[in-house]
């Protein structure tokens, strides 16, 4: 089985530095950097040494791996679970041209995926490496000081990512700390586009996605089925604001499906800590955020310039 390489040239030529050239295949794609260019080489995934597992999800598993003496992160989807569907379409909405020319320094770029439509190959994808830890790992140590500049920081990153992908089209509609990978220099990384959709001229389009992706970070009007927006990846935010002050589960140990009703039909929030350890606009940020109408969400562009004026970043 062989991948297709999407990467730039800089990335293709480590990829390869020390392997033998081969035969090329031509085919016009759309770079990361979003110019067109020829599809230069392919990558026998046997070349790829798995090194180790990094998580599994419903759709599939991650690896930390080797090419050539690169070191990156193998995503394999799963296609003999019952879910074998689910796992197709998010592996087609990875690769989506659209996704595959998102290029910004918060969001893990794809370096390669399988295109190949035989039955017997299992869809992957290479993507950059950047660490074993997600935002997640960092809210769950305690061990990790995160006092309010650093909470901000987190926020601003993962917002400058999202507005990047509004830009383009595409709302991601499954935010969340465990898909937020973090560098080992602090720095947040937006990954897995499983649950993302390009966002069409004409309303009513039908959602794809809709009961995909983590409840507790779902907008209401995605539990209830309708067309998504970019005001639903601004709902997640809103929760992960939440997260990030407090550093718990939302909805922890409650009953999923009780949740799910009360959050549609009685506006059910997570807790508001008691205390004034937080500062008020980034109070009112979250609460505005994670609003029952998506047209009393910001934009995420306005979340950005809000959490920018908040604390010196430099």
């Amino acid at each position: 089985m062989t991948l297709a390489l999407f990467c730039d040239p800089g990335i293709l030529e480590a990829l390869n530095a020390t392997r033998n050239k081969s035969k090329v295949t031509k085919a016009k794609m759309r770079m990361l950097s979003q110019e067109p260019v020829e599809l230069i080489s392919r990558v026998d995934v046997k070349e790829v040494k798995v090194i180790r597992l990094l998580g599994s999800g419903g759709f599939g598993s991650v690896f930390e791996a080797m090419h050539n003496n690169c070191k990156v992160a193998l995503k394999k989807f799963h296609t003999n679970t019952r879910n074998k569907k689910a796992a197709m379409q998010s592996f087609e909405a990875e690769v989506h041209h659209e996704v595959l020319s998102l290029k910004h320094p918060h969001i893990v770029r794809v370096l390669a995926a399988n295109l190949a439509q035989c039955l017997e190959d299992q869809p992957c994808i290479i993507m950059e490496f950047v660490s074993s830890r997600n935002l997640q790992h960092v809210l769950d140590d305690a061990d990790e000081k995160i006092d309010f500049k650093r909470r901000v920081r987190f926020a601003y990153e993962v917002a400058q990512a999202l507005e990047y992908v509004h830009d383009n089209n595409i709302a991601h509609l499954d935010l969340k700390p465990a898909n937020v990978l973090v560098t080992p220099d602090g720095s947040c990384k937006l990954a897995d586009f499983g649950c993302c959709q390009i966002i069409q001229e004409r309303p009513n389009t039908p959602s794809r996605s809709y009961l995909t992706g983590t409840f507790a970070y779902r907008a209401p009007e995605l539990l209830k089925g309708e067309t998504p927006t970019f005001k639903a990846d601004v709902f997640s935010l809103g929760i992960c604001l939440w997260q990030f002050w407090t550093r718990e589960i939302p909805y922890k140990l409650q009953n999923h499906q009780i949740v799910i009703f009360r959050v549609v039909a009685y506006n059910l929030r997570p807790e508001i800590p008691e205390g004034n350890d937080v500062d008020n606009r980034y109070r009112e940020l979250m609460t505005s955020s994670w609003s029952g109408n998506p047209g009393d969400r910001p934009s995420m562009g306005e979340v950005v310039n809000l959490l920018k004026s908040l604390i010196p970043l430099k």
